[in-house]
């Protein structure tokens, strides 16, 4: 009775999920499973501050580098960003510099059972990190990359290519358009997108209608400060570290967007 009620526990708190690693790169794409992982590569484990949970922890798992690797990653291929690409939709994109962070990819915390991890709280709901969670050694040092968990998939990509719909080339890269991009692409991109390029987890943005044509740029300035003061529970983090001229630069992005729609045929 025990282990069924576990089991019951398990199923509500946790997503079903693919268990299988895709690593794509220029020309090439590779599949792993854990088992694939674990018998060519070495085993990392790694405590830290976790900011997802808001305490130490203790994974295990392997470096993102010698997964790449295994995958046939070369300095030489073209692109500049991982695209970190969760079950769920959710997309981060990571300069390929980060990897000399060591980030790692775990598949457990330490001492427990393949694919177990304590249950994080996202909204409403409570989900396993599992199959594959990106951390970092350096703990709450590193609060600001990406900590993506139930990563199905990692993808090399040219951003300003992949991205095109959204990029604003031609832009002076010392404008508020342009830092409101830089801005968009690392605080909105992996939840949301433009003209149907970016994560999946939040409402596109601009098509068919531009989110300032809707809401008013007042309420916008305060949901993304404290999308909570909104709505309770809400899945959307809050942004109260992002200072008033940061989020004037995210609106001109967004008001710039306004004008590039994409079209559904």
């Amino acid at each position: 009775m025990r282990h069924l009620i576990r089991f019951c526990v398990l199923l509500c708190c946790f997503d079903v999920f693919s268990a299988d690693l895709t690593v794509s790169l220029p020309g090439k794409q590779a599949e792993f499973s854990l088992a694939e992982l674990k018998q060519q590569l070495p085993l990392k484990t790694v405590q830290l501050y976790d900011p997802v949970y808001e305490q130490q922890k203790s994974y295990q798992g392997f470096l993102l580098t010698d997964v790449l690797t295994l995958a046939g990653y070369q300095s030489a291929m073209q692109g500049d960003e991982l695209k970190l690409v969760a079950s769920d939709g959710y997309a981060p994109a990571m300069p390929l510099s980060l990897l000399s962070g060591e980030p790692v990819l775990a598949f457990a915390e330490a001492g427990k059972a393949d694919f177990e991890f304590e249950p994080v709280t996202q909204g409403k709901a409570k989900l396993s990190p599992a199959p594959f969670y990106l951390v970092w050694t350096q703990g709450a040092a590193a609060k600001q990359q990406p900590w993506p968990y139930q990563l199905v998939k990692i993808e090399l990509v040219s951003f300003a290519e992949t991205y095109a719909a959204l990029y604003p080339g031609g832009v002076a890269q010392d404008s508020a358009l342009y830092q409101g991009f830089l801005l968009f692409k690392s605080q909105c991109l992996s939840c949301h997108s433009i003209n149907l390029q970016g994560g999946e987890v939040g409402p596109e943005l601009n098509a068919p209608k531009n989110v300032t044509e809707y809401w008013s740029e007042a309420n916008l300035r305060a949901f993304i400060k404290d999308a909570n003061s909104f709505r309770y529970k809400s899945k959307m983090p809050s942004f109260s570290h992002l200072k008033d001229e940061q989020i004037e630069q995210l609106l001109a992005f967004l008001r710039h967007s306004k004008e590039r729609k994409v079209k559904l045929k």
